[in-house]
């Protein structure tokens, strides 16, 4: 490629290991072109190869400096050209695997294998941050707590794998009709919990209704003998009050009201302040 701008915008739409950079292009400036690729997220990690003349110290300095990663003076010698591009396409890789490695392993510790969901200990430091929020800048919160309805039978009637994709399942639906904000967690068995930041207690007694229409109106197709289940869901709903709020004392309030719920005849909706 002979246009600067077109190096730049390739790179920013296909996936390169290298690129090799000519200190000495017509009537461009190399060295920009190099600072342009590591001002991009997506390049910035890219190893850059240049080409330089062997009395261009100064230009080189310079591009070392910008983080260029290796350099090859002219006249270019073809066998270490291509040793010093294999060695930098193998640190490349070698690090894309151990940052792909230790991303996996951050998304592991905050997630429930089986569902995809945010796991408990995730859930305890994000609605700990959450009620700072909601104490400092007064906005509200709402927390719902879900129980699935009669889930020990699932289990006991069709197996643990049948039970283990119906919590899959229900994990897509809430997926799919919370916000981005919320945060949609399982903390145990068949329990899960939703935080909804910036919503009012009745707003979030309106969601819980939602969601537990929604889980109703569709029998679960899971594989079970007997054909699809029909599944509902018991949830409780708490809203932040005041400073005295801790994560445990609203939790409480959710699973006082769960507890009311599921007294009640299950497969509905109640309100910490009902």
């Amino acid at each position: 490629l002979r246009e600067p701008a077109e190096a730049v915008n390739l790179n920013l739409e296909t996936e390169f290991d290298l690129v090799i950079i000519s200190l000495d292009l017509l009537d461009h400036d190399g060295l920009r072109l190099c600072s342009q690729l590591r001002s991009f997220e997506k390049t910035r990690q890219l190893p850059l190869l240049i080409v330089v003349d062997p009395e261009d110290s100064a230009r080189l300095m310079r591009a070392l400096d910008m983080g260029v990663n290796d350099y090859l003076h002219r006249p270019v010698d073809r066998m270490e050209l291509r040793a010093r591009v294999n060695t930098q396409i193998k640190r490349k890789r070698y690090t894309d695997r151990l940052r792909t490695n230790v991303a996996r392993s951050m998304e592991m510790a905050v997630t429930d294998p089986l569902t995809g969901l945010y796991n408990r200990r995730h859930m305890d430091n994000q609605l700990q941050i959450q009620l700072v929020n909601s104490d400092t800048r007064g906005s509200p919160l709402s927390i719902l707590t879900l129980d699935v309805d009669f889930f020990k039978p699932i289990n006991d009637t069709h197996g643990h794998e049948v039970g283990d994709r119906v919590l899959k399942e229900l994990a897509r639906r809430l997926k799919e009709q919370v916000r981005t904000i919320d945060l949609c967690c399982r903390i145990g068995g068949e329990e899960f919990l939703i935080v909804l930041p910036g919503t009012e207690l009745q707003v979030g007694f309106t969601v819980a209704e939602r969601l537990r229409r929604i889980i109703a109106a569709v029998p679960f197709d899971v594989g079970a003998s007997s054909g699809p289940l029909a599944i509902t869901v018991s949830i409780g709903v708490a809203g932040y009050e005041s400073s005295a709020d801790t994560p445990q004392v609203l939790l409480k309030r959710a699973d006082d009201a769960l507890y009311k719920a599921k007294r009640s005849g299950r497969n509905r909706v109640v309100s910490d302040a009902a």
